[in-house]
């Protein structure tokens, strides 16, 4: 049964920057380039905003941006069963697990990419971009 899409309410947070939403075909395009199924909260969150950003603090990644980086990165190779969906313009890197119902985000730094030195940001992905994507 498909989840209702939750609808983000985003225009009211201030130094927002929005991209047009994510087709489903861009979406499986970039999962197939990855070899990877992405999170549903990460695609609905794709669906609403192809990549966003929040006043130069977080940036998270539309298809395309996220495709690079996880490659550039190698994030398969030294995050193994995550994927980067964005980052704090300060080296530090958000991380999901590719489970799909994953709704937490990490924060782990680009240079380590280890998941186990990562720290948890949020338990429910929209909810924290919902609240303005605020890292403690």
């Amino acid at each position: 049964m498909e989840e209702a899409l939750k609808m983000l309410n985003l225009p009211q947070i201030p130094h927002l920057h929005l991209n047009k939403p994510a087709s489903d075909i861009q979406i499986k395009e970039a999962e197939s380039q990855l070899n990877m199924v992405l999170p549903h909260a990460y695609k609905e969150l794709l669906k609403q905003t192809n990549g966003c950003s929040f006043g130069g603090e977080v940036l998270l990644y539309g298809t395309e941006d996220m495709m690079e980086r996880n490659k550039t990165w190698e994030v398969q190779q030294y995050a193994s069963g995550y994927v980067a969906i964005g980052d704090d313009g300060g080296g530090q890197v958000f991380l999901m697990r590719l489970v799909d119902d994953e709704k937490k985000v990490w924060l782990v730094d680009a240079g380590v990419m280890d998941p186990q030195h990562a720290e948890l940001v949020t338990e429910d992905l929209l909810e924290w971009v919902s609240g303005g994507c605020i890292v403690e």
